[in-house]
């Protein structure tokens, strides 16, 4: 198992992420980001199928139904007693949700197949400060503070300098935690789930 840490660009600012089954890697990006070691982590998963993997989804939570989300430039997050087998702690911290995200992308595709799986994903900055979304910012920060890891080139995903919408989903509920752009879009494609 890999304990190296990647830093990558996604659809909304430059991500910092690893293997999240590596504690490792979870105390890194804590030491690197100056946060406590009980902030729970976003997981980014290639697809549905590598979702389904892990997470035992609900009949309404398609395919479909997913990929349009993850257009949105949103985040969601499950119960994780959906999960299919024991998550580390460190992924959920005292969290009743496992936060995930999906994007394929070329600059994650070589991430995904190194450490065979989905990684763990959080902006890359320090805690308190603006999230990064230039790759010549992303670079300088890597520079500075991650010795030995690796630094993912931006091949076509463009950071769009938003931060993602975050809902948490119950299989009946929403809690909006955080509304980014999209947040009518978010809403009314949860609005599909009731139907």
């Amino acid at each position: 198992m890999t304990s190296k840490l990647f830093v990558y660009p996604t659809d909304t600012v430059w991500g910092i992420g690893g293997n999240i089954f590596s504690n490792e890697c979870y105390e890194k990006i804590s030491k690197i980001k100056g946060h406590a070691l009980k902030k729970p982590l976003s997981i980014v998963f290639k697809n549905y199928e590598m979702i389904e993997d892990l997470i035992d989804l609900p009949k309404n939570i398609t395919k479909q139904w997913l990929e349009k989300y993850f257009t949105l430039e949103s985040t969601i997050g499950l119960p994780k007693v959906w999960a299919k087998r024991d998550l580390p702690k460190w992924i959920c911290q005292e969290s009743e949700y496992i936060s995930i995200r999906c994007m394929d992308t070329p600059e994650l595709a070589a991430i995904f197949e190194k450490v065979k799986g989905p990684v763990t994903s959080t902006s890359l900055n320090l805690t308190g400060e603006e999230p990064i979304t230039e790759q010549e910012m992303a670079k300088e920060f890597f520079r500075m503070n991650l010795p030995g890891e690796e630094f993912v080139e931006r091949i076509s995903t463009n950071c769009s300098g938003r931060s993602s919408t975050i809902v948490l989903f119950d299989g009946k509920n929403c809690q909006f935690v955080r509304e980014g752009k999209f947040i009518n879009e978010v809403k009314e494609h949860f609005e599909l789930l009731s139907t």
